[in-house]
Order: C-alpha cells, then structure tokens, then sequence
C-alpha cells in the first residue's frame, strides 16, 4: 500500500496523520523535484493540490516481493508471494523487539523508517536495540537476552551480526514466541521465517554487470574489491555471489580491504587502495566506500578514470547514480524490508501462516533505470532520525 494513501486510513489519529502526511509528501516532493520531476512550486507547496498529484501516479502499491530459496529465487512452481499484500488487523496491542546490527548508516536507518511506519500504521509497539557495528557479538547477544528476558515482547526480529552466532539463544525460544531474521541471513533452524533477500544476489548482480562490460577475451579491468566488515556473515554471501559472475570474465581483483561500514574506516580503506594502485579502473562494493570514493577520486582529480560500482542503494549512492558519479547500484528496497518484517511479524502472532523466506525483488539500478522505482521504497525521508520506541495504539 503507497505511505500517502496508508496515512489517511480511518481510525489514525487525526493530527498524527495530517503531520505524517506532510512529512511524507515533502520528502517525496524533494527527491522528486532533485531527479527533475516536479517543479519548485511543488516543493515550496505540498500541501496545495499535491497530494492528488502524488496519489494519481502512486494508486495503491503492489510491492515487489519474491519468495526467496536459498541463493535464488524460488522455483517458479511457488508462484509469488501474496499473503504479505493482505491486511491483517491485530487483534491485541503486540509489542515486538527489533535487534539491529547498529544504525550508523543510511541502510538500516531506511529498515527502522520502515519497521516505523508500519508499526504505527498496524498499531503494534516496536522497540529498537542496536549493537553498535558487526564486530560486537556478545553485545548483540546481551541485546537479545534482553528481548528475550522481556515478557511484554511478543516477537523478535533479529539483523544478526553472525549467521551462527545466535542459535543457542534463538532456537529454544522460536517454540514460544515468533522469531524472525530480519534483512541478514542466519542459520534457518534458529528462526520461524526470513524478511530479507540473498545478499548473494546483490553480488551477482553486480559482478554480471561488470563481466559483461569485460568479457572474457577482451582487454582487462582491474578492480578493487571492498565489499564490507570481514567477519560479518553478509559479506561472505556478496563476496562469494561477486566472484561467482566474475569468473568466466576479463574482470581482476587486484586488491581486497575489509573493514567496518563506517564512513570514516571507508574512506580509509579507499585511501589506501587509490594510493597502492596507480592504475585502476573501478572501485566495486560497499555504500558508504562508495560514497567516500567520490569524494577522493575528486580531491585526487581521478574522476571519470575510475569508476564505482555501490552493491547496494543509500542516500549517498542514490544521489551519486542521479549525478552520473557512481555507474551502477543494486537496491534491495530496504524500507520495504522492515515494513515486510512488521507484517510478517503481524501475521505470526495472529496465528497465520508466514513465508520460510520472502523479501522485495533485487533490481540493478543506473542513472536511467533509477526513476523506475518510488525513492520511498529505497530511502527514510531526508531528517529522519532513529526511532527506538513505538507504543502499541490497538486497544
């Protein structure tokens, strides 16, 4: 369902939805008045007529979800999956609790802007720990002690640092209340189900992308391959996915740099590559390297003699497809995910039947083919800020 037309369903308290519709509408307004779409005036009044104008290009939305299995899409014979477009209603004020690798970065801000907004939307409560970055196990592991150890916590969504690394405390508790695997992979045996696509995808994409710019026979190109935190699980799955449609190709990896999504610890690591390579025709992985490339090739006047490819879609890396500076992304609708989580979380404590594995589409984005998907799905409004807390508004 589009943001705008979910905002005006009756019973939402009226102020709340006359502010939330303002937000919504201006935010839509200004990444569509930055892609060239709408006109200053649109900008300067949203509230002026606009919202007809935006609900008669966005009726009611279909979202782009796939039953997922394994690496792939599951086989054709599953169909797609629907069930997640039905409404649910909750019979009784549930309260979830959401672990998150950490909100340091424009990717997960966009996942808790989703999980927001569909919480309120349903009139569930929502509570949100981080655990400060994909090197801190244990301090996940004592946030989810406290999901756990919390009796008014109806079901936990966990974006796990470690594919393994939270059996012991999830498994014995999936019995007695939902557990779901939010965005990131994780053992299948510890969870009732998945919101999240294969991260392997997003690799392949990209990497296909890039072998059949190169073909194997033609003149080579020489990358440098930085897709993320070493021990974090979501790595392995790009990286293996990457390597896997570069194989056949006239694609290098010259240099490998693993380390903390940060921007800071990204923009290092591109230092350090750019300075130990002279000669390089792309930078490939993650956003916020992506993001922090830009800026270095300028100070370094390298523009346009090396290219970056982002594996996935933030802020950043949606303005730099826009302005022609990153060449090609891969989105995985991140705000889309969270809101999927909070209605198969939904559908769980209602007693209803939930996917083994279901998230949005993977789709290669470019400069052109970017405007083909609503920014909504991709990005939290700009001036969101993490929201920790949600209370429960169904009696």
């Amino acid at each position: 369902m589009d943001p705008l037309r979910a905002l005006a369903r009756p019973g939402w308290p009226s102020s709340y939805r006359r502010g939330a519709r303002r937000v919504m509408q201006t935010a839509l307004l200004a990444t569509l008045f930055a892609a060239g779409v709408v006109s200053s005036a649109a900008l300067a009044s949203p509230a002026a007529g606009y919202a007809d104008w935006l609900a008669e290009r966005w009726p009611v939305e279909r979202w782009p979800v796939e039953r997922w299995r394994g690496d792939q899409r599951a086989p054709e014979g599953a169909g797609q999956a629907s069930g997640i477009f039905e409404h649910v209603a909750a019979s009784r004020p549930w309260r979830l609790c959401a672990v998150y690798p950490h909100l340091k970065d424009s990717y997960w801000l966009a996942v808790n802007f989703g999980m927001v907004e569909e919480a309120r939307a349903l009139g569930l409560g929502l509570q949100v720990l981080e655990s400060a970055g994909y090197e801190h196990l244990e301090r996940q592991r004592e946030r989810v002690r406290a999901c756990l150890a919390d009796e008014g916590s109806d079901a936990l969504l966990v974006g796990t640092v470690s594919y393994a690394g939270l059996n012991d405390l999830l498994a014995p508790e999936a019995a007695r209340r939902p557990v779901l695997a939010l965005v990131n992979d994780i053992d299948a045996s510890a969870v009732q189900g998945k919101v999240g696509v294969p991260w392997y995808q997003l690799g392949w994409k990209i990497g296909r992308w890039l072998a059949e710019r190169h073909p194997a026979g033609s003149a080579g190109a020489d990358i440098a391959w930085l897709p993320g935190p070493q021990d974090a699980g979501w790595v392995d799955f790009i990286d293996r996915g990457f390597r896997d449609a570069i194989a056949d190709s006239a694609v290098r990896i010259v240099a490998v740099r693993g380390g903390d999504t940060g921007r800071s610890i990204q923009r290092q690591l591109v230092e350090e590559v750019l300075d130990a390579h002279s000669r390089l025709d792309y930078l490939v992985g993650n956003a916020p390297m992506a993001e922090a490339a830009i800026a270095e090739l300028r100070r370094r006047a390298r523009e346009g003699e090396v290219g970056i490819v982002s594996s996935y879609v933030t802020p950043g890396v949606y303005s730099g497809l826009l302005r022609g500076r990153i060449l090609v992304s891969v989105s995985d609708f991140p705000v889309l995910q969270g809101r999927m989580a909070v209605r198969q979380a939904l559908r769980a404590l209602e007693g209803m039947e939930i996917e083994p594995h279901v998230g949005p589409g993977v789709e290669l984005v470019d400069a052109a083919t970017l405007k083909r998907f609503p920014a909504h799905w991709m990005l939290p409004p700009a001036g969101f800020v993490p929201v920790y807390e949600v209370a429960p508004t169904r009696p």
